[in-house]
């Protein structure tokens, strides 16, 4: 049943400001409806209507370019064995470098601005650092699917995983004879300018051996200005090469949920069934689908405006969230007929009053989504909506989320809607 948008909008208005001259409750409101004739009357009503949530996939999200690349593996006791990698791009500061004046090469170090952890960082992880040999480019879009052949990378060197507490800057020796590559009077072509240097050096794919206890990820910004490669030479003197935001950079993830707890096994091995939790977990994880199956039954006779609609999500406590936190933000997109998904109505009107914030005190998010639901109200079809965490290419976030449970905690929408 389609309504004209500019009715809906003033009643809509109109009924927002009466919202906040009564209270709701289950049954019709009769305030001042003496003095409104009967073909006028504006009915009131207040519901809460279960949901239908199904934990799915999340692989397909783009992982290039992004401000934060993760690096590190952990073994979670509910979500099993998860990793993150990246390859990226290192340019010459400046054209036509000449190196005719190094006399001694001293060393040659990556140095990479570290920004956080997520899980234990007691476990010593090994950092593998390789030469890339497969072109990558900045104006192609990757996907989390995104691997490396063997054949597509060279071991450059291994080492312990550790970091200057004074400045937060994990540094890793380079061989010697990628420092002599470079000022190689022969190699002197590759350094004009970025283009003939990326073709000679096409850049670094960093990950880590996999633990098979404890561990964790931990966050490096890439395009800070104190992530670099670093050539000292002749003692004092330093020639840098930048990680910066003309530098192509991807990120990789892995997540093996054969460790797992059972419940998640089985919800992925089954998406069309409810069960009592859904699970949320960043880097190419996991996500939540949402349907409201009660909507079109509950309202298909009657003429309906909503004045205000929120979803309530609830994250189960003792689900080790100490140690993994859960987002302090998720966010929800529309699903698409086509199964691609777009930002919700909501968002789009009012992105700060859509909420989604973690509110500590509760383990709760709050969702406002008037508009989505007077959309599928009005006759849209429900192809569903997905919750995931924010930053989600960037933070290892997970959380279990009350769902199907019939709890007080279950997810829910509560519904404040005017008949007329």
């Amino acid at each position: 049943m389609k309504k004209n948008s500019q009715f809906y909008i003033l009643l809509t208005s109109f009924l927002l400001l009466c919202l906040g001259f009564y209270s709701c409750n289950e049954d019709d409101s009769e305030i001042g409806l003496g003095i409104i004739p009967g073909s006028d009357k504006i009915l009131l009503f207040k519901d809460t209507i279960g949901v239908d949530c199904y934990t799915v996939r999340d692989d397909n999200i783009s992982t290039d370019e992004r401000t934060l690349s993760p690096l590190g593996s952990y073994n979670d006791p509910i979500f099993g064995f998860s990793k993150a990698s990246f390859v990226c791009q290192a340019r010459i500061s400046s054209n036509n470098v000449n190196f005719d004046t190094v006399q001694v090469i001293n060393s040659l170090k990556l140095h990479l601005k570290y920004t956080s952890f997520y899980g234990d960082p007691s476990a010593t992880q090994m950092v593998n650092v390789y030469r890339l040999k497969k072109d990558i480019y900045i104006d192609s879009v990757y996907y989390s699917e995104f691997s490396l052949a063997p054949s597509e990378y060279e071991i450059l060197c291994s080492t312990p995983m550790s970091f200057n507490e004074a400045d937060s800057i994990m540094t890793i020796e380079l061989p010697l004879s990628l420092a002599e590559s470079f000022v190689n009077d022969a190699n002197s072509s590759h350094f004009v300018d970025n283009t003939t240097f990326i073709d000679f050096f096409k850049g670094f794919y960093i990950t880590t051996d996999n633990l098979t206890t404890g561990g964790c990820i931990f966050s490096l910004n890439l395009v800070d200005a104190n992530s670099k490669m670093a050539l000292y030479y002749n003692d004092s003197a330093v020639y840098n090469f930048y990680i910066n935001s003309k530098s192509a950079i991807i990120n990789m993830f892995e997540h093996d949920y054969s460790s797992a707890l059972p419940e998640i096994q089985e919800a992925l091995n089954d998406t069309t069934a409810l069960y009592d939790y859904c699970y949320v977990q960043s880097m190419g994880g996991l996500k939540t689908k949402i349907k409201f199956p009660d909507l079109q039954t509950l309202f298909d006779s009657t003429n309906i405006v909503i004045n205000k609609a929120q979803l309530k999500i609830t994250i189960k406590s003792g689900t080790d969230e100490d140690l993994f936190s859960p987002p302090p933000k998720m966010t929800l997109v529309a699903i698409l007929e086509s199964g691609k998904y777009d930002f919700i109505t909501d968002y789009k009107v009012n992105n700060l009053y859509f909420g989604g914030s973690l509110l500590s005190d509760e383990y709760t998010y709050i969702f406002n989504i008037p508009f989505h639901i007077q959309e599928l109200i009005n006759g849209n079809d429900d192809y569903g909506i997905y919750l995931f965490a924010v930053d989600n290419r960037t933070k290892p976030y997970r959380s279990v989320i009350h769902a199907n449970d019939n709890s007080d905690k279950s997810m829910k929408l509560e519904l404040y809607y005017s008949k007329y």
